[in-house]
């Protein structure tokens, strides 16, 4: 059923590249000459990039994994995913991003998923939270359920790309809440979603909240690493 369902979405929205926008078939999700281009990266298991950032501070989450780099073809694609119903970069990377939580045995038995929360002003635009997208993929994958009742973002909160390491780590600290089902992580394992990770700020933030509500452990799964600017920031990224 969900193949014909592809299958005639695809006669009315043509199905595209989420790297270079081309035409493809509708049962692929990218072209054979993007595939070759996309930056796979071994992060480190604790923070999540593949330069260990480790030093930069005291992390809340226990792990973290990344599979790409967030840089030319695999930058456009995961800014389409945010702003544009991309959602082929997602389902392109993110079977690699299950593969490695299962490796690092992140991925396990009674383990919930959830993602970083948006508020409603900035789903609006497009309907969605590009993270739940991918945490409702990585469900599927792994057979493991979803709970988005646990985090909150208040509308308040400025745009992460474009403060400095240390504007990240306050104004985190100020945007995200524990909703009343967060009791629901209590003595769970819960994975945490995102599309990017640069400082961590967020990631690091919402783990503490999550554990303050008793969660045992929090390991965070994002499909894109970029490296940190001069000022601990990285002017490549932006929402």
């Amino acid at each position: 059923m969900s193949k014909a369902l592809d299958w005639i979405s695809d006669l009315l929205f043509p199905n595209r590249c989420p790297f270079c926008d081309c035409f493809i078939p509708w049962n692929t999700v990218v072209c054979e000459s993007c595939r070759s281009d996309i930056v796979f990266t071994d992060c480190c298991p604790k923070c999540g990039h593949s330069e260990c950032e480790c030093r930069y501070g005291d992390l809340e989450f226990d792990g973290c994994i990344s599979v790409a780099e967030y840089a030319g073809k695999c930058r456009e694609a995961i800014l389409s995913l945010k702003h544009g119903y991309g959602f082929n970069a997602a389902k392109f990377l993110t079977p690699r991003l299950s593969e490695k939580l299962k490796e690092q045995g992140f991925a396990q038995t009674g383990s919930i998923i959830t993602a970083v929360p948006m508020t409603y002003k900035r789903k609006n635009p497009t309907g969605y939270n590009q993270s739940e997208y991918i945490a409702k993929l990585l469900s599927k994958s792994l057979g493991l359920p979803t709970d988005f009742g646990l985090l909150g973002k208040r509308s308040s909160s400025p745009a992460q790309h474009e403060l400095s390491a240390a504007e990240r780590r306050e104004a985190a600290k100020q945007a995200y809440f524990a909703k009343k089902g967060c009791k629901r992580a209590e003595g769970k394992t819960v994975i945490l979603c995102d599309d990017i990770i640069t400082t961590g700020s967020t990631l690091s933030e919402c783990a503490r909240i999550l554990k303050s509500c008793g969660a045992a452990t929090v390991y965070c799964a994002v499909l894109t690493e970029t490296k940190r600017g001069p000022e601990g920031g990285n002017e490549n990224v932006r929402a």
